[in-house]
Parts: C-alpha cells; sequence; structure tokens
C-alpha cells in the first residue's frame, strides 16, 4: 500500500480491495447515475446529488472509497490521475468517474442513456463542464425551477427518432463552423417555469484556450462556434433537430478580459434579434491555476449574466 511519511495512505495509490464482494442498493445506482448524467464529479456534489438516499456524509465517502478500491471483480469508480495535479490536490475533495464496471451495470439495468458519447476533451474541461451542468440541477429547486436533463431531451416524443438513433444525437447541424457541418455543444439541458413555459440552453465551457478568430479555417476558434449557433438560431435547426421550442446559448469561462471579447465578436456579427440569446459567466476556479470548487455554484442561476445588450438574470424566465 503506497502511504506517506505519516503513514496515511496516498490519494493517489492505485486501488486495493478490501471486501470480498461489493452488493450494489439503489443509492449506488443512483451516484453512477449521477456521474453518468454529467460526467466527472467531487465528493461533495455527489454527496448533494443523493444525500436523500444516504444516511449522511461519512456514508458516501465509506461508499466512495470501497467504489474506488473494488473487490475481486474490479473497482467500480476511478479518480482521474489528472486531478492531482492541482496545486491544492491534497487538500480539495476528491473526483470521481465510472469505471468500465459501473458502465456495465448501468447498461444491465437498462437505464435509458441516449447520449453518453466517449469523451476526448481534457479532463479540466470535464470537471468543469459536469460542475456547471450539476450546480444547475441542484440550484434549479430551490428557484423554484424544475432541471430537464439532456436525456430528458432527447427521450422525448418531440425529439425525432432520426435524432434519437444518431450516433451522437448532440451533434446539431449547421453552417459557418469552420467548414463543419455540425456543432456539439458541451452539455444541453432545461429549466422548466411552472405555469410559464420551459427555456432550453445548449452550454459551452470555454476555459480560454481558443482563439476567438483565427485567419486559417483548419483551426479552432471559439468564433465559429458562435456563427454556428447564430444559423442554428436564424433557421431555427433546434427545432427540426431535438424537438425543443427555444435555444439559449450560455457559455462559462475563466476570465472576463475573454469573456468580453466573445460578447464583442457576437455583437459585431449585427444580428441583434439573436443577440440576446447568448449569455456569459465567469467561473475563475478552473483557471491555469485551476482547483476543484470548494462548494456547489449557486451563483450561476442567481446572478446576473453578461450578454452582448445588458447584464441581466438569464434565466428567470424573462424575455
Amino acid at each position: 500500500m503506497d502511504t506517506d511519511a505519516l503513514n496515511r495512505r496516498l490519494r493517489s495509490a492505485a486501488p486495493s480491495p478490501t471486501v470480498r464482494r461489493l452488493v450494489l442498493t439503489e443509492a449506488d445506482y443512483l451516484l453512477f447515475e449521477a456521474i453518468r448524467r454529467h460526467g466527472p464529479l467531487p465528493s461533495h456534489y455527489l454527496y448533494e446529488l443523493t444525500k436523500h438516499a444516504r444516511r449522511d456524509r461519512s456514508h458516501l465517502q465509506n461508499r466512495l472509497t470501497e467504489f474506488y478500491n473494488g473487490d475481486a471483480n474490479h473497482p467500480y469508480l476511478t479518480r482521474p490521475p489528472r486531478q492531482f495535479a492541482s496545486f491544492k490536490a491534497r487538500y480539495q475533495h476528491l473526483v470521481y468517474d465510472l469505471a468500465p464496471r459501473a458502465r456495465q451495470v448501468l447498461a444491465e439495468r437498462a437505464t435509458k442513456a441516449l447520449c453518453t458519447p466517449k469523451r476526448s476533451d481534457e479532463f479540466v474541461h470535464q470537471l468543469m463542464q459536469a460542475c456547471v451542468a450539476a450546480s444547475i440541477e441542484l440550484t434549479a429547486p430551490a428557484n423554484g425551477l424544475r432541471y430537464i436533463s439532456r436525456n430528458e431531451i432527447l427521450s422525448h416524443p418531440s425529439c425525432p427518432a432520426t435524432t434519437q438513433q444518431a450516433a451522437n444525437p448532440m451533434a446539431i447541424p449547421t453552417h459557418g463552423f469552420g467548414g463543419r457541418s455540425t456543432l456539439i455543444p458541451d452539455d444541453l439541458f432545461g429549466l422548466e417555469y411552472p405555469g410559464q413555459g420551459y427555456r432550453f440552453f445548449a452550454l459551452e465551457i470555454d476555459r480560454g484556450t481558443e482563439s476567438i478568430e483565427r485567419k486559417d479555417p483548419g483551426q479552432t476558434a471559439f468564433g465559429r462556434k458562435v456563427d454556428g449557433y447564430l444559423h442554428i438560431l436564424k433557421q431555427r435547426v433546434y427545432r427540426d433537430h431535438w424537438g425543443i421550442r427555444n435555444l439559449h446559448v450560455i457559455t462559462v469561462t475563466t476570465n472576463t478580459t475573454h469573456a468580453r471579447n466573445i460578447l464583442d465578436y457576437v455583437r459585431r456579427r449585427n444580428e441583434p434579434e439573436y443577440a440576446r440569446r447568448f449569455g456569459m459567466v465567469c467561473e475563475p476556479c478552473f483557471g491555469a491555476n485551476w482547483e476543484v470548487p470548494n462548494g456547489v455554484l449557486t451563483n450561476l442561476l442567481e446572478a446576473p449574466w453578461a450578454t452582448p445588450g445588458d447584464t441581466r438574470r438569464l434565466f428567470s424566465g424573462e424575455t
């Protein structure tokens, strides 16, 4: 067993089974589903998402450790090694992701997962997206809203069968996206406003690693995503592809300068009718010296978002 100078087991140590057989409960399946729904998540987020099915936080912590170490048939969870590259890795909440065994048991339960494609984006990008989406899900009820996951959107009867049966239902047809024919948002979700209707959101995560504009069309540029989304909004492609009645494009980035430059790019497209569908907010903890957030990002729903025209509460239901 790998230990430190004080004989404490290292957080990054390889799995070492301590039980002969792990028996899963409904609370465990909820845990696995939460990770599959959002991506790799810190332990305190997993507690908030499943605490209604747990005795207390210690019970979940013990279960996470057991699932990481596994039994004679391998572990259920992993601790992505990239998290230990953080400057504060020794002191922050551990992040967990699904091991192949957990994905297999979810498949055996025939739980519907229309869109869980393999991901190639780097770990911090995945972590940021997962924390943002989970924070919105967790904060929605306190604001009188119901969170609608992408699986619910893609499994709804309004979503065309051709989309549901596609290799990646999230890939939506567009033009102007660097010569590509489809655009894939980092996430898709909706909010139900009781008695008022629904609003749907394509989520983009931007850690400032992409230039906004490039001369070479073969290189990645965030501005090309903006052009692609403008086409989707103007032609209402989201109705035909996902079966939803409206769409807003929200971007969470890591610094205000980059956010301002993106909004300036949207403004220069001179499409005021659709510019208000774009919203920006900054979450600096995922910047160059990134760290796992200390708590749920409640500000995402409750604080004002910047748009090309003004600053407003994007999720308030106001048009």
